[in-house]
């Protein structure tokens, strides 16, 4: 009988606290949950070495097209990755032939938890910046 008890009042207390929209998965960037700025910048080339523009370059948290310089730059404030996570850097032509076809590409970049630098001692832990050239290849017709 207790048992039963303590069942339906686990029950009746998850119920509630979905309704008033408790979610305990995890944290977001509310008050009083770590944060970190993570950034991935470079130079998207050709394979003469001139800059592409227009190229649509997407991480998980951000997303830029290069500019007429090929520069291109992701950033991100979220919750730190730890110890460290890959995440995978797409490059695509997506400006069709306007400045040339080529060919999309696929880079993974790994951050460490252990290169995050000016973190505040509280709850921003610091930032980190990757920079990743990235030279595309002609698409073939």
């Amino acid at each position: 009988m207790k048992i039963k008890y303590l069942k339906l009042k686990n029950w009746f207390l998850v119920s509630l606290a979905g309704l008033m929209g408790v979610n305990m998965s995890s944290c977001g960037l509310e008050y009083g949950c770590p944060e970190a700025e993570y950034t991935v910048k470079g130079k998207v080339t050709n394979p003469s070495g001139e800059p592409i523009p227009g190229i649509k370059v997407t991480g998980n948290w951000d997303n830029d097209i290069t500019s007429v310089s090929g520069d291109y730059i992701l950033s991100a404030r979220v919750v730190p990755l730890y110890p460290e996570e890959t995440i995978q850097i797409v490059f695509a032509d997506v400006d069709s032939s306007e400045n040339g076809s080529y060919q999309n590409d696929t880079v993974p970049v790994t951050f460490q938890y252990s290169e995050l630098t000016g973190g505040d001692g509280h709850w921003y832990e610091g930032s980190a910046t990757k920079t990743l050239n990235v030279t595309l290849q002609p698409a073939e017709e």
